[in-house]
C-alpha cells in the first residue's frame, strides 16, 4: 500500500500538474506499491493556474477536467499495473457539484464513491449536494471501502462497512489546520480500534494563499491498525513526516489483521450488544 502525501504549489501549465502526478505513482512503483491513495481535492490544484474564484465558478472550473481526468487514471494506472484511489474531484452531476472519489484498477475497471457527509463549508459556501449511497468493494487485497475526510468522523460509516466485512478503509483527507487534521486523524483511530480495521490516510500539505478554496494544508499521513497484538502498541503502522510532500509505503497484512479478530486481547467489534443498543435507543425515543 502507498500513499500520496502531496503538496499544493503554484502551477505554470496544466502539464504540469499531471506529470507530478505521475511522477508520484512512478515513485509508488518503484516501492512495489499495489494500491496507491491521494488525497481528498486532489484537482483543485489546478486552480492555481486561475486568478482567484468564487466557489461556483471554481466548481465549473474543475468539472471541466472530468474526462480528462478520468483518462489520465485509467492510463496510468494500466501502465503501472497498480490500482490508484486519486484523491476526490469535484465535478456535475445531475446538475448538482459533488465531491467524489474515484478508484481505478488497471484493467480499466473504477469504482467511485461520493461524499456522504458534507462540512459546514462544503453544504454552505461550495453548495456541494452529498452522496447517498456506501459502496463496498473487492480488490485483490480485501473488500475496501472508501469514506472521504468528514465521513470517517461518524462511527456509523465504518462500522457498516466492517459489517460488510470490508477489511480496509481508505480516507483521502483535506485538512487547512492542525485542529482539523487531528480531529480526522484520531477519529481515524478509533475507527480502526472500534471495527479491528485496516485505516490508509492520506492529505495534502502546502498551500495558495491567493486561492480561497486550498489556501493552506496540513496532513500527517498515515497507516493505521488496531491497539493491541500484533500490531504496534499506538496502533500506527506508518506516518509520513508532517507537513512535508512524501510517497509512503507500508505493508498490510491482512492474515494479521484477521488473526487480532481471533486473538486479541479484546474483542469490540465481535462484543458488540446490539439487542442492548436498540433497547436503549428506544427508551431514549419513548421518553423523548
Amino acid at each position: 500500500m502507498g500513499v500520496v502525501q502531496y503538496r499544493i504549489a503554484p502551477l505554470q501549465t496544466e502539464a504540469q500538474f499531471w506529470e507530478g502526478l505521475e511522477h508520484h505513482v512512478r515513485q509508488a512503483q518503484k516501492q512495489g506499491v499495489e494500491l496507491l491513495v491521494f488525497p481528498e481535492y486532489l484537482t483543485a490544484s489546478l486552480l492555481a493556474l486561475r486568478p482567484a474564484l468564487t466557489h461556483r465558478q471554481a466548481c465549473a472550473y474543475l468539472d471541466q477536467f472530468t474526462g480528462t481526468y478520468l483518462k489520465f487514471f485509467q492510463k496510468l494506472s494500466r501502465e503501472a499495473d497498480m490500482m490508484i484511489l486519486a484523491g476526490t474531484h469535484i465535478h456535475e452531476v445531475n446538475g448538482s457539484y459533488v465531491n467524489e472519489a474515484f478508484f481505478f484498477y488497471p484493467d480499466g475497471r473504477v469504482e467511485r464513491q461520493m461524499k456522504l457527509h458534507l462540512t459546514p463549508e462544503e453544504r454552505k459556501v461550495w453548495k456541494l449536494a452529498p452522496g447517498e449511497d456506501l459502496r463496498v468493494f473487492d480488490t485483490p487485497i480485501g473488500k475496501t471501502v472508501i469514506l472521504i475526510c468528514y465521513d470517517i468522523e461518524f462511527p456509523e460509516l465504518a462500522r457498516i462497512a466492517a459489517e460488510q466485512q470490508a477489511e480496509l478503509i481508505l480516507n483521502p483527507v483535506y485538512t487547512d489546520t492542525m485542529a482539523g487534521y487531528y480531529r480526522v486523524r484520531h477519529t481515524a483511530q478509533a475507527r480502526a480500534v472500534e471495527n479491528q480495521r485496516f485505516i490508509v490516510q492520506c492529505g495534502m500539505v502546502g498551500g495558495l494563499p491567493h486561492i480561497p478554496q486550498i489556501d493552506a494544508a496540513y496532513a500527517q499521513s498515515g497507516f493505521f491498525s488496531p491497539c493491541d497484538h500484533p500490531f504496534p502498541p499506538d496502533g500506527v503502522l506508518a506516518l509520513c513526516q508532517a507537513d512535508q510532500e512524501e510517497v509512503l509505503s507500508c505493508q498490510l497484512d491482512l492474515e494479521r489483521l484477521r488473526k487480532n479478530w481471533e486473538q486479541g486481547k479484546v474483542s469490540p467489534f465481535k462484543d458488540r450488544k446490539p439487542e442492548l443498543y436498540r433497547r436503549l435507543q428506544a427508551e431514549i425515543e419513548t421518553k423523548s
